[in-house]
């Protein structure tokens, strides 16, 4: 009697296994397993791509700023070099201008020596 329990259950499941539903769910726990997996997959790759970007980011605004240091120090020099430079030109003039009320000067002292008499 339990060979045929056993027979009968053995037979049973073997029906089961084959049965359509039985296929379908297990074709279905696989496609649900791959699915999981490929998912996971995705996120790792997701996670790296974000990473990746924020070091490109990073990399980028550092860059930027070494950047921006060498236009704005290239830029501050050229503004001394024009700024010494108006100087230079300024000093030249006030330094004519100086000679020539000087010259002015000597002129209006002759002119009052020869015209006024003390």
């Amino acid at each position: 009697m339990e060979n045929k329990i056993e027979e009968v259950k053995v037979h049973k499941t073997a029906v089961e296994k084959s049965s359509p539903l039985f296929i379908i769910r297990e074709k279905e726990l696989e496609i649900n397993t791959r699915i999981l997996k490929a998912k996971k997959e995705a996120e790792v790759l997701i996670q790296k791509a974000r990473e990746e970007a924020n070091k490109i980011r990073e990399k980028g605004v550092s860059e930027g700023q070494k950047e921006a240091r060498k236009i704005g120090e290239k830029e501050l020099a050229r503004a001394r070099a024009e700024a010494d430079s108006i100087q230079t030109e300024a000093l030249k003039q006030a330094e004519a201008i100086r000679r020539q009320k000087e010259g002015q000067q000597e002129a209006v002292r002759f002119l009052l020596k020869v015209t006024l008499p003390f």
